[in-house]
């Protein structure tokens, strides 16, 4: 295995030419122009809608896929008594967190969307109700809906310019939470922490807040913590499992939005109790992950935390920059540095409103006219988020100051 690594962010790596690239992200398929709203992608496009980085996976991940490799026999796998697996989830989270889990309460899924897909339909019946906190995730709302259940959206309050904290902050709605929760049909809360896309990473006693909300209503919550990793310099991660042990939990951590392995998926769900573990595993149904998954996942674990910071480091000065740059060139766009994430959430009303612009106009320019691909705050928010963008920003920073470039030009 690699010892210290300097890793080079900076490097361009083309994934949209690159024959074993294979990357939806930088696609020319009809699918991707069809997902970003576009009739096709241009060949200069630059994608930023994804939660992918564009970065190369540390070192040691890679030296554990060639050894993957070399030893020749992919056949089915499974992590049923593998203590090296569930040591290293283990040790990363007491030592990053102080999270000490359970791992015998730790089942395996292929990815986060299905978990959430999964938990709904294991955990709620057709015509239950189930909270989310838009702005939010997509997939979100899909899981709740496809399942044939109501969607009870427990909306964020957003803080204004005058407001102590700040334009473009995010905070729960408390009182409309107990109200919701107390309804008879509300059975489950999905939690986004940090939340995808407004960025917040929320606070033990606002976590505390809500556990004891539902709590007191017996509704499940279902936390997503995927982003979990990806903090802000200064802020530290809390998990609503740890901050509320007496309250049903079910979190979803994952390696691949951390070190970058969204095509090798171990989405490791942690349990409170013994009895939701076994409903989930029945309802998932056979479903190992890849010897390259656990490969990949053990030595992000072991060996990857050198990587993490360095890249952690330099997504830092990418959020900066990209920030410094609006406040520079569109200082009338709202955007502010999230406490954890690689996502920035744009505001464009007030120059929307200058250029006489509805919604549809704003993604015309942005994705057609400067070849930006984001994602549509309407997505995110069907009601409120007409003049709202997405940008993921794990990517070469030149890359993303052309991006910004574009928008300011077609925008001014």
């Amino acid at each position: 295995m690699a010892g210290h690594v300097t890793y080079n962010f900076d490097e361009v790596i083309d994934r949209r030419h690159d024959r074993w690239s294979y990357s939806e992200k930088w696609s020319a398929a009809p699918e991707t122009a069809a997902h970003c709203g576009v009739s096709a992608i241009a060949d200069d496009h630059i994608a930023l809608f994804t939660a992918d980085m564009d970065f190369r996976c540390a070192q040691p991940i890679l030296d554990a896929l060639h050894a993957t490799v070399d030893h020749g026999i992919f056949g089915y796998s499974g992590l049923e008594g593998n203590d090296r697996y569930f040591g290293a989830l283990h040790d990363w989270f007491l030592h990053r967190d102080g999270w000490d889990i359970d791992t015998s309460l730790v089942a395996y899924c292929a990815g986060t969307v299905s978990a959430l897909n999964t938990c709904v339909r294991v955990f709620t019946e057709p015509g239950d109700a189930v909270i989310i906190q838009r702005p939010v995730y997509p997939p979100f709302t899909r899981a709740v809906e496809t399942g044939g259940r109501v969607v009870l959206d427990n909306h964020l309050v957003r803080h204004t310019a005058d407001d102590e904290q700040g334009d473009l902050h995010y905070t729960m709605d408390f009182e409309g939470l107990e109200e919701l929760a107390a309804r008879p049909d509300a059975r489950m809360l999905i939690l986004c922490n940090p939340h995808n896309p407004v960025g917040r990473v929320w606070s033990e006693d606002e976590l505390a807040r809500m556990a004891k909300i539902c709590m007191r209503h017996d509704v499940l919550i279902v936390a997503d913590e995927i982003h979990g990793d990806l903090m802000a310099p200064g802020v530290s991660m809390h998990h609503m499992a740890q901050v509320a042990p007496d309250a049903r939990v079910v979190t979803c951590t994952a390696t691949n939005k951390t070190f970058n392995l969204a095509g090798l998926p171990a989405t490791n769900m942690v349990f409170s109790n013994a009895a939701d573990k076994e409903a989930f595993e029945a309802a998932r149904g056979f479903a190992g992950p890849s010897p390259f998954a656990i490969s990949a996942a053990i030595a992000a674990y072991e060996e990857g935390e050198d990587w993490l910071e360095q890249c952690l480091a330099y997504l830092d000065g990418n959020i900066r920059t990209v920030v410094g740059y609006f406040a520079e060139h569109l200082p009338d766009v709202g955007v502010r540095a999230p406490e954890g994430t690689y996502i920035l959430w744009f505001d464009f009303t007030e120059r929307c409103r200058a250029l006489g612009i509805d919604g549809a106009e704003l993604h015309r320019r942005i994705y057609e006219e400067a070849r930006v691909l984001l994602q549509d705050g309407v997505n995110f928010d069907p009601e409120g988020g007409e003049f709202f963008q997405r940008m993921v920003v794990p990517s070469p920073r030149r890359v993303l100051l052309d991006a910004c470039e574009r928008i300011a030009r077609v925008l001014s």
